[in-house]
């Protein structure tokens, strides 16, 4: 899947670190603005997004246990 927003908006799943692939595992839950001008910080991983960022992760050999990611 290639990321529609952010950082590493364009690039495909498979090439992002491992850091940036659990925040949108995490369906970004820290606080994130849409844009620049905007005043919406309700904002979140799109579910799409979070469920290839998901597969990747399992992918790469990491499971979630509570709230850290460790490989199997």
């Amino acid at each position: 899947m290639i990321l529609p927003f952010g950082h590493y908006r364009g690039h495909d799943l498979k090439a992002i670190p491992d850091d940036y692939l659990f925040w949108l595992c995490s369906r970004g839950k820290s606080t994130y603005y849409r844009s620049l001008h905007s005043l919406d910080v309700t904002w979140r991983v799109p579910f799409e997004v979070w469920e290839a960022a998901r597969k990747e992760a399992d992918r790469r050999g990491f499971t979630k246990t509570g709230e850290r990611w460790h490989l199997k």
